[in-house]
């Protein structure tokens, strides 16, 4: 089922309903439960590398950056001066995101002249704030109706409400709820509508402050406006109705970046009313990130959003990593799974760090996996003003990204603590009892292998520590005052409960042999290699951009070593945190270093290796998901991308369990590893009804397997269903002959002989080819558009033929007579009139096309497309016109197709002109094949 077709179901209910937020819900205690939270009243010391770059971070740029950028606040002073406002419509967030970090780096610093200057800040702010509380930088006629205003606003108050929660100042809790209110005498019982202030994913995330304003004021006004919101969220991007649903992020109809903060405000619902549904929607779309947009960085982004596919070679901005850190640590809050946590740290490490120069002074707008590193204020120059030369948005954002590490290094659960983060710190904080606790940390870690635990508690207080036991360290060793301790399994807590004493030494020594991950996609044939935590690149300072393949099956020998005095000059002032050698197929080794220090001169880097003899890509499990019912019989599974095919050997398997954990293995499932597979219903007629399932896939090849990462998908038998049918097995899961996907004819009706129609408009019969009355239909070029199912677009080779005859050229660029056009750069197959010639294009990650064939308005012809492997080849009339390149496989989402106009693009393609003889088919057609249908039809018509 599509996206749209599943937004279109009868499941759907006024969020009026959804909620269960009614007015009298009370706000006193919050209902919806948490498994971990950020400790009372904590204060941090890091030290290491990360404790460096926090401390270069705070002197660099935190203390100076008002000084240097007067007009942060003055932009507030100005607003109402009747001057022309010459500001980029998101200007208002930079003190905001400002203030957010340095209130971070200030809970992890003793630093007085931090103090002083955000004191300074927060004083100026609060007088620059409008007698109704307004405070932004728009003049009154435009207050809280336009540019990115909320959004701005968001942020502002969160700054506040964080400087009053560690400083204990009133007036910034005051300043804050003045905003709050001004915002809910804007928009509750005024006809107004926040949708209606445009940039919905920006200034709809402020349901997160509004919401969390509620839970710790008890305003209900607070509660009703963030209820109105997420009204309104249908109307953009219906976050909270797809993620109940299980349409993926990347999915939804506004997936990018800032629509994390807005999502973040589920959680806040959640801890208001304890709706699990609430709950269910924000794990769903965090879930849907890590799988098919999580970076090897640990980052998240691709050209600001998401796209489901992490490979490409596309910007990851820093704003966008710090969004994904939040919503992942509001992840390990409800959750408590540790290997949410690991993704935090892998973020962290890497993301975050390498989008910090080392010497603290600047950071990237864009970060890649491979390329070279620029100052954010080069990148995104345009946000730049004469009184804000350094400010944009990842410029006041970045150091947030440090500045989390207070909300998930350690964590606290009635009598437990959670240790998440083992680099040298020591925490000081307070339990909900008031009990005074610290948590000290020492070691290399995570240069070194080696961590210490320390936990400073009253005699008389028994506690549960909680050690975060790293999925990546499968043998990682653990003692409590020297004595073993057991029971360490890889990627959970290692639960140890007692009576803790400062003398208490609990030693972790975790396993860092270098490991590898294979590349898909664009990333196809590189793998990416981690030291620990540690993402390692190739830096031109200390090996050649182009090395020779590294060899994965001998991935036991890296081994990490010291700097000589060659790698030292090198290295210039920025040394690396680590250096490692790595062996190539050649019998020689490369010399890597960490991610976040590569690039730091601003020499190119690479995060993806050219390797040989490595591990298949982790597959993507798809459908069935989300817990949903499959009916009894044969099932069927979907992966978004292919597995590597292994000559002689079924390449991937299927593992269903009753447990998440998969201790218990209901049933295995092997098949060739295509996107399609089915387990027939004599093998799945051994699970059983109302049991929920998990399933994940297994990739292999010679050289070892992968599986898909956590959490894993769910499904129920439905015994209420009927029985599913078993089928041969096809990639496209449905019955077919001679590989025919759809066939219409087309004679004077839309209506297949074969395949399944969607929606038809804008069209009429038509005399066809031979001049035969309704023997064509016609498309009127306005909203004529006519759209078949697929269940998947083939994969590898196919072909699209069709008759066609123009009746006015597209007065725009671009008339589709065929189009599989599903999202950006994913358009397996298209042809199109352009500029006055019939083309056959691919867009799969690049452009592929063979060049056009003239047409004239009246005249018809018959055009097939054929993808034969690596080559995409136009005929016309029954000839081959012209050929171009092809990718040999074609990795797209798209489940229908149309004729006549773009699927999904609402933009001015859709083309006047006549139709008739549809066919695709999931193989390359034979020249002699394509001229007997072109001879055939002809006859007929």
């Amino acid at each position: 089922m599509t996206n749209r077709k599943r937004l279109q179901t009868g499941l759907w209910c006024s969020v009026l309903l959804v909620l269960s937020l009614t007015e009298t819900a009370s706000l006193g205690r919050p209902r919806g439960e948490l498994k971990l939270s950020r400790p009372r009243g904590a204060v941090f010391q890091f030290h290491g590398p990360l404790g460096r770059r926090i401390k270069a971070g705070a002197g660099k740029w935190l203390i100076d950056t008002p000084g240097g950028n007067p007009g942060l606040l003055d932009m507030f002073a100005r607003r109402d001066s009747g001057k022309p406002i010459n500001l980029v419509p998101w200007a208002g967030e930079f003190v905001g995101k400002y203030l957010i970090s340095g209130v971070q780096a200030l809970s992890m610093s003793d630093s007085a002249r931090l103090k002083k200057t955000l004191s300074g800040v927060v004083a100026r702010l609060i007088d620059l704030q409008a007698p109704d509380g307004y405070l932004g930088p728009w003049p009154k006629r435009e207050r809280l109706k336009g540019h990115w205003d909320l959004w701005g606003h968001y942020h502002v108050m969160l700054g506040l409400i964080l400087w009053s929660e560690h400083t204990g100042d009133a007036e910034a809790m005051r300043s804050a709820r003045k905003a709050a209110d001004l915002i809910c005498e804007t928009y509750l019982d005024t006809g107004l509508r926040v949708h209606q202030a445009g940039s919905h994913e920006m200034n709809m995330s402020v349901i997160h402050v509004m919401a969390r304003l509620g839970r710790q004021t008890g305003d209900k006004r607070y509660l009703r406006m963030s209820r109105e919101i997420l009204k309104d969220f249908e109307k953009a991007g219906d976050y909270f109705r797809t993620g109940l649903q299980g349409v993926e992020f990347f999915r939804t109809p506004r997936p990018r970046w800032e629509s994390l903060h807005a999502i973040q405000g589920l959680v806040e619902l959640y801890r208001i009313t304890g709706d699990k549904r609430l709950r269910k929607a924000f794990l769903h779309h965090w879930a849907s990130i890590r799988r098919f947009d999580m970076r090897n960085t640990g980052g998240f982004s691709s050209g600001e959003k998401a796209t489901g596919n992490p490979y490409a070679d596309s910007p990851i901005e820093t704003c966008c990593v710090v969004a994904w850190c939040a919503v992942m640590i509001d992840a390990l809050a409800l959750t408590g799974d540790a290997t949410i946590a690991d993704d935090i740290e892998l973020a962290t490490f890497n993301a975050l760090a390498g989008a910090q120069h080392p010497s603290g002074g600047w950071c990237t707008y864009d970060t890649p996996m491979n390329g070279r590193r620029i100052p954010s204020h080069l990148s995104i120059l345009f946000q730049a003003r004469a009184d804000t030369p350094e400010l944009n948005c990842c410029s006041v954002n970045g150091p947030r990204g440090f500045g989390m590490l207070r909300r998930w290094a350690v964590m606290t659960a009635e009598d437990r603590i959670a240790v998440n983060y083992y680099g040298p710190m020591l925490a000081k904080m307070t339990l909900a009892d008031k009990t005074a606790i610290a948590v000290e940390v020492k070691g290399d870690y995570p240069i070194g292998e080696t961590a210490s635990v320390t936990v400073d508690a009253p005699a008389d207080r028994e506690l549960t520590v909680c050690l975060r036991i790293p999925k990546w360290s499968t043998r990682t060793q653990v003692s409590l005052n020297d004595r073993p301790v057991r029971n360490v399994k890889p990627g959970a807590y290692l639960e140890i409960r007692r009576r803790w004493s400062k003398n208490d030494k609990v030693t972790l020594r975790f396993n860092l042999a270098v490991r590898g991950i294979s590349g898909d996609l664009e990333q196809r044939g590189r793998i990416s290699l981690y030291r620990g935590p540690i993402l390692l690149a190739c830096d031109e300072r200390f090996a050649a951009a182009r090395t020779t393949s590294l060899d994965a099956a001998k991935l036991g020998e890296a081994r990490a070593v010291a700097m000589d005095a060659k790698t030292a000059a090198a290295a210039g002032e920025h040394k690396p945190w680590l250096l490692v050698d790595a062996p190539t197929v050649d019998g020689t080794s490369v010399r890597l270093c960490d991610f976040a220090s590569a690039g730091a001169t601003g020499r190119g880097y690479r995060s993806w290796l050219a390797a040989e003899n490595s591990r298949p890509p982790a597959p993507v499990p798809l459908d069935p998901s989300n817990g949903r019912g499959v009916a009894p019989g044969a099932i069927r599974f979907r992966l978004w991308r292919s597995i590597p095919a292994v000559k002689g050997q079924s390449a991937a398997a299927i593992l269903i369990s009753d447990s998440p954990t998969f201790e218990r293995i209901a049933l295995k499932h092997d098949f060739a590893g295509r996107r399609r597979t089915f387990v027939p219903s004599k093998h799945a007629g051994k699970l059983k009804p109302g049991v929920v399932y998990y399933w994940k896939a297994i990739a292999r090849n010679a050289f070892g397997t992968t599986e898909s990462i956590r959490p894993h998908r769910r499904f129920v038998i439905d015994s209420s269903l009927d029985p599913e049918p078993d089928a041969p097995e096809t990639p496209y899961g449905q019955r077919i002959k001679d590989q025919m996907l759809v066939h219409a004819p087309l004679a004077g009706t839309v209506k297949p002989a074969f395949g399944r129609i969607l929606d038809a408009r804008g069209w009429k019969p038509a005399p066809g080819p031979g001049g035969k009355p309704k023997g064509a239909v016609e498309v009127d070029g306005k909203t004529g558009r006519i759209l078949y199912a697929l269940a998947a677009f083939p994969e590898h080779d196919f072909t699209a033929a069709i008759w066609v005859s123009v009746t006015s050229l597209p007065k725009s660029n671009f008339g589709q007579v065929f189009s599989a056009w599903c999202r950006g750069m994913d358009d397996p197959l298209r042809l199109v009139i352009h500029k006055g010639k019939l083309h056959a294009r691919i867009e799969a990650g690049k452009f592929y096309g063979a060049k056009g064939f003239p047409v004239r308005p009246g005249q018809w012809l018959h055009a097939a497309a054929v993808k034969d492997g690596t080559k995409l080849t136009l005929y016309v009339n029954g000839r081959p016109h012209a050929s171009a390149e092809a990718p040999e496989t074609v990795e797209s989402q798209a489940e229908d197709f149309a004729i006549g106009g773009n699927p999904h693009f609402t933009g001015p393609e859709h083309l006047a002109a006549r139709l008739a003889d549809l066919r695709l088919y999931a193989r390359a057609l034979t020249a002699k094949e394509v001229s007997d249908i072109f001879r055939s039809v002809a006859a007929k018509r």
